[in-house]
């Protein structure tokens, strides 16, 4: 998968589990702190991109800091599948 399309597909996830678009036009929205992710909603993406994107991330590998925004988010991820 290209990068852009990985971007753009980890943004899909995230904007169908927190229901909204502002993730893929903020990418400096703070996901935890604005309430948009909590812990079931970070346990559910990660079925999500195991599931989408085959990148499988273990509880005890996740970092918070990793994922408070939107471009934080896509950076981990595009890190963990390698690109």
């Amino acid at each position: 998968m290209q990068a852009q399309a990985l971007q753009d597909e980890v943004l899909a996830i995230l904007a169908d589990v927190t229901g909204t678009d502002a993730v893929r036009q903020q990418p400096d929205l703070l996901l935890y702190d604005s309430g948009l992710l909590d812990s079931l909603g970070t346990v559910t993406l990660m079925a999500e991109f195991e599931e989408r994107l085959g990148v499988a991330i273990a509880p005890s590998a996740f970092d918070r800091a990793d994922w408070a925004t939107p471009a934080r988010m896509v950076a981990d991820v595009t890190r963990r599948c390698g690109r």
